[in-house]
């Protein structure tokens, strides 16, 4: 089992990180290899609204289901596959206001990796979970839905304050 804990400081407030971590059209922006996300049926995120999305994964696309399970607003959003899934995906977001803005704690679980591709594994998503929270830092900052390569605050920079756990 693969288990990535990360944490990051932004200057905007929770609610604004919170809208973009429940809308699912938004994952392409600052989630690295997602092609495309959306939210199965209809409404805003809810506690057992489904997610579907497609990513590469390896190089390979992969189409993966999760359910919010848990989804407390501004503060809090729990994403899980279904029990049996292979590979099992859990994903956790915590977030805390702070004096000029928030906290985000990350937390990833992947389980049914071949233990010989967990290494491997492991340093790609360490690699992408530091690429996600800077991506999320440029796009809480520009408020614009997308992300593009290369992109990033008006000077090019893309530096939240990122902490390992």
């Amino acid at each position: 089992m693969i288990e990535i804990i990360r944490a990051a400081r932004y200057d905007a407030p929770a609610d604004a990180i919170f809208a973009i971590i429940t809308d699912p059209a938004r994952y392409p922006a600052w989630q690295p290899g997602v092609e495309f996300a959306c939210l199965a049926g209809e409404g805003p995120a809810r506690q057992g609204s489904r997610v579907r999305q497609a990513r590469m994964v390896m190089g390979r696309r992969a189409e993966i289901g999760l359910t919010i399970t848990r989804l407390v607003p501004a503060e809090l959003v729990a994403l899980a596959t279904d029990p049996g899934s292979t590979p099992a995906v859990a994903e956790t977001y915590r977030l805390r206001s702070a004096a000029a803005g928030c906290r985000l704690e990350f937390r990833l679980t992947l389980g049914g990796i071949p233990a010989m591709a967990e290494h491997i594994a492991r340093a790609q998503l360490t690699r992408q979970t530091q690429q996600m929270l800077e991506r999320l830092a440029v796009v809480a900052a520009s408020r614009q839905p997308a992300w593009r390569p290369g992109g990033g605050g008006p000077d090019g920079s893309i530096t939240p304050h990122t902490e390992g756990m």
